[in-house]
């Protein structure tokens, strides 16, 4: 089974060999939706990763879609705040504006802001702390930054996902959540402008927490999932209020990761990358280092085309293919040659011998194993005296059995061995029989239940 190389493939092909990749097999790129009610991810004792750090990052991909925030009804996208001792949160504070906010361990916060927030579409969004500014990122340029002073020492508070707590009122988020992080260390601006333009890389030794929301199926029933993983293997999150089951308040179709492709294969091909052969269905991200400790993400969707080859033998005379979709050549098994005009679902060949059939759809063939079709071991002589009449005929004739009369099946198919109708036959001495085809010579087979038995006529349709 061969498929041709087409333009996608040999670019990827490219690709993979231009560069050094190191394979992992992920999962599809879903992101988790947020219903703005009750929808929320807590990972408990999550501050532990940055307490007594002399910096700290959180980013995230989100997709927001409340139009006017305001008091109560601000969305919390994801962070820390206890009110006290430990705040380091981004919440979408008004139609374009976001908030970023630092409390140390001696209750100073620091505040700045984002503009230009869009709603209704992936906004990617990093806060950053160094321990003398607090910076915040919107699509990788800076938007404000402040002075700021201070370290966060709480070990026990929870990072929440989706919702930032308050004292009278929580700050639910109404939108999608993506690819979260959370390192101990600033991110510096190129390292911002890296993520967002390609990314991000889990092998980071800084990031301790990385939630890529990657599970599930994407607007199915997911109801058996109770945790968000993290990719460092660090702090699972639990999933509390999600319905886990359609278009939100679910795990769902997530931002487009830059670099991501999809390729397809037939079934028994291989996409080649840098020594290894790909043949399973799957998602694979590549890294590809890009230099100045900026590297970039590909998400490669590899899909596998494959076609059922199945055969079967009925009738003792009638091959079928199990392929009830795509186009069909009959071979000669001995002479590997074209059954001339044998390209139906069912064939009855003329004559004794192997075939098989050949199953194209769109660039993938696929080949079926050979059945023998012995026509010296069926017995005639039953039903010497059996006839049709007249003949040639309008497309009304009678079919006779003669002296020797059982039940089974007339077949008519045409010179080339095409099937076009099977007509039963019960066990009486004639039966009429009316067809609608066009004038021509066509092959009439009958069958015996018992399969002990058979005879073929020509028959003549006349205009």
């Amino acid at each position: 089974m061969k498929k041709p190389t087409t333009p996608l493939s040999a670019c990827l092909f490219l690709l993979f060999c231009i560069f050094q990749w190191s394979a992992t097999q992920a999962q599809g790129e879903n992101s988790l939706s947020f219903d703005g009610v009750d929808d929320y991810v807590t990972c408990p004792n999550a501050s532990a990763q940055i307490a007594s750090s002399t910096g700290m990052s959180l980013s995230c991909w989100v997709y927001a879609t409340n139009p006017s925030p305001s008091y109560p009804n601000f969305d919390g996208f994801a962070g820390f705040r206890n009110e006290i001792n430990c705040d380091f949160y981004i919440l979408h504070l008004s139609t374009n504006t976001l908030e970023g906010r630092i409390r140390n361990s001696a209750g100073n916060n620091f505040d700045v802001s984002a503009t230009g927030f869009q709603i209704n579409t992936w906004q990617h969004v990093v806060l950053t702390y160094n321990g003398s500014a607090l910076k915040i990122y919107l699509n990788g340029s800076l938007s404000d930054n402040v002075a700021a002073s201070g370290s966060i020492t709480n070990t026990t508070e929870t990072l929440n996902l989706g919702r930032i707590p308050f004292s009278s009122a929580d700050f639910m988020l109404g939108g999608q959540l993506d690819e979260v992080g959370l390192w101990d260390k600033a991110l510096s601006a190129a390292e911002v402008n890296c993520l967002y333009n390609y990314g991000l890389e889990s092998s980071d030794p800084n990031l301790k927490l990385f939630y890529q929301c990657n599970q599930g199926t994407s607007g199915g029933t997911n109801s058996g999932i109770t945790t968000l993983m993290d990719t460092k293997g660090n702090i699972n999150g639990a999933l509390n209020g999600f319905a886990l089951s359609g278009t939100s308040s679910n795990f769902v179709s997530g931002v487009s990761l830059h670099g991501s492709t999809t390729a397809s294969i037939c079934a028994g091909d291989s996409l080649f990358f840098e020594g290894q052969y790909y043949k399973q269905a799957g998602v694979y991200q590549q890294v590809i280092p890009l230099g100045g400790g900026c590297d970039s993400l590909v998400q490669l969707t590899l899909e596998v085309d494959s076609i059922d080859v199945g055969i079967s033998k009925f009738n003792a005379i009638t091959l079928q293919s199990a392929s009830a979709t795509g186009t069909y050549t009959w071979i000669d098994c001995i002479t590997g040659t074209a059954v001339p005009g044998a390209t139906q679902q069912k064939f009855i060949p003329k004559n004794t011998g192997s075939y098989a059939v050949v199953v194209t759809k769109g660039n993938c063939s696929d080949t079926s194993a050979c059945l023998y079709i012995g026509f010296a071991d069926v017995e005639e002589s039953a039903l010497e005296s059996a006839r049709i009449y007249p003949n040639p005929s309008k497309g009304s004739f009678t079919f006779s059995q003669g002296s020797d009369i059982g039940k089974g099946v007339l077949h008519i198919s045409s010179l080339t061995g095409a099937l076009l109708a099977s007509k039963p036959i019960d066990g009486v001495p004639e039966t009429n029989i009316e067809v609608n085809l066009p004038a021509g010579i066509y092959q009439l087979t009958f069958q015996r239940s018992d399969a002990e038995s058979q005879k073929t006529w020509l028959l003549t349709i006349e205009p």
